[in-house]
């Protein structure tokens, strides 16, 4: 079917309200806003709050995204009244953000350079997302057109054979420059390294994919030797300009048990990763300027293992001085509960927890690859986002930026979704886009969340509140039913008869801000 065509169905379908500037085409899933090298939809600013009003962002079913409006403050409330305690206050947000991973990089290299930088400001500039995390790969993934890393040289202890390839020079350097460049000015970007494969001579399977360890004695050169790997890419990176905030010791380390598994990974329980952290990678960082301040994540894996891996990680006040939280990923959120993170917190509340990896489309019961459209998958990021943050998580990061039509390029063929998808020359903006944008946009590291009082809300309604950093107040409320429409009043603590009413329809995001009493 053809642009034109599309362009027609999404005309003739009178129930869909787009938000103004979008260039709605509706796929069989739903809605998207189109995008090319000249003309793409802004996210409105936020702006002054004028006294006795509050903004609202709306993003639902019907085809709001992001849509801006100012709304009065009343002193009678309606519905259900939400109370935001300010004074109350829990984790600092980390930040929001996504990878940039080759498939990424491929995709926006297949655009114009007008389309490349329309897509990279959707992220990072001011009138888009705002990520303010950016996941940076080292060396191949299952999304990268094939198996590399940066020295296939067999017994290479020394690495002197190490070198970044083109594939880094090509489709990920360009563009975190890019994207450093675009934060500069609104609070910057921060970068977090994970590998998913030693070099294949490096692994007792001899392959970079498929479940293996690391050769020899724990205190062999091969463990020494993948410890200063770590060193040179971070080396090599800050000659280009890109510094680094963290890393993760080894991508989901779990998976490198299974001798079947599909693509790159290495095994680590959680013994055997605080002993690399402990007598390899944390020393090997340390001994760089390059990397001496990059502070090191835990586990990079599923929430499953938490909060033993945790506490394996933080009984050693030596490892523990290098590891400064724990990774997270959201694979096996259905059928492992949220309430490990909270645990996890109580028992190591200097520690930060930070989900690191999450995307839609990954199973062939959700529907494999990409659903364009698709308004659940963004009540899924949204309700992953409240629910970790409401148990202690201080920020989240999605996978690949963006993918094409099919839900890569992976060699792995490992198709998945991604919230911007790249069609020819133009683009398409995916709910789970403007579902992102809710929390992105406006929680800036530095910020907070503080405690909400709810009232007795329907099941499939969820909240979230924190005080941004400029003292801003922020409610954003999730309504994942099937037909319920929900009226809520919301009200500072302490703050008697000034209350913000919204409707928040069936599936819908609603964001409220309001200025500081």
């Amino acid at each position: 079917m053809g642009r034109a065509s599309l362009l027609l169905i999404a005309l003739l379908v009178v129930a869909v309200n787009s938000t103004p500037d979008c260039v709605s085409v509706t796929f069989k899933d739903g809605i998207v806003c189109a995008c090319n090298a000249t003309s793409c939809d802004d996210i409105e600013p936020l702006g002054v709050i004028a006294p006795g009003t509050a903004v609202v962002y709306r993003t639902n079913v019907q085809g709001a995204r992001m849509e801006r409006v100012t709304v009065k403050q009343t002193p009678q409330a309606e519905g259900f009244i939400v109370e935001l305690d300010p004074s109350t206050v829990y984790q600092e947000v980390i930040g929001f953000g996504g990878a940039f991973t080759d498939s990424t990089g491929i995709n926006l290299q297949s655009l114009p350079k007008e389309g490349k930088d329309m897509l990279m400001r959707q992220y990072f500039g001011p009138t888009g997302t705002e990520y303010t995390i950016g996941r940076v790969p080292i060396a191949s993934t299952d999304f990268s057109l094939t198996q590399y890393s940066y020295d296939d040289v067999d017994g290479d202890f020394e690495l002197k054979n190490f070198r970044l390839p083109q594939d880094d020079f090509d489709y990920k350097i360009p563009y975190i420059q890019q994207a450093l460049d675009l934060q500069k000015n609104s609070g910057g970007l921060r970068l977090f390294a994970s590998p998913w494969s030693p070099p294949a001579w490096m692994k007792t399977n001899g392959e970079m994919r498929g479940g293996g360890e690391l050769k020899g004695e724990p205190n062999g050169p091969y463990f020494s030797t993948w410890a200063k790997y770590f060193v040179k890419f971070f080396d090599a990176y800050l000659s280009y300009g890109i510094p680094f905030w963290a890393v993760t010791p080894q991508n989901e380390p779990t998976t490198g048990s299974d001798p079947n598994y599909v693509w790159q990974t290495l095994f680590f329980d959680a013994q055997t990763e605080t002993a690399f952290v402990k007598n390899h990678l944390g020393p090997a960082l340390k001994s760089s300027n390059s990397s001496n301040e990059i502070v090191i994540i835990g586990m990079d894996d599923n929430r499953f293992m938490l909060p033993g891996w945790a506490d394996v990680m933080f009984k050693d006040p030596e490892v523990s001085n290098y590891v400064a939280g724990i990774g997270v990923h959201w694979y096996e959120d259905e059928i492992y509960p949220v309430s490990a993170l909270t645990h996890t917190h109580e028992k190591h509340p200097t520690k930060f927890l930070l989900a690191t990896e999450a995307c839609n489309g990954w199973l062939t019961v959700q529907g494999k690859g990409p659903r364009l459209g698709y308004f659940f998958r963004a009540e899924t990021y949204a309700h992953s986002i409240i629910t970790d943050m409401n148990n202690w998580v201080g920020g989240w990061t999605d996978w690949n930026l963006a993918l094409d039509m099919q839900g890569g390029p992976t060699w792995a063929l490992n198709y998945v979704d991604a919230p911007i998808i790249v069609d020819g020359k133009e683009f398409y903006k995916q709910p789970m886009y403007y579902g992102l944008a809710h929390f992105s946009k406006f929680l800036k590291p530095g910020a907070h969340r503080v405690a909400v009082s709810l009232p007795t809300l329907p099941k499939e309604v969820f909240v979230l509140g924190a005080v941004m950093v400029d003292g801003r107040r922020y409610v954003t409320l999730l309504n994942k039913d099937n037909s319920e429409d929900v009226t809520i009043s919301i009200k500072e603590k302490g703050i008697d008869s000034v209350f913000t009413t919204v409707s928040l329809p069936s599936h819908s995001i609603v964001t409220v801000i309001w200025n500081k009493y």
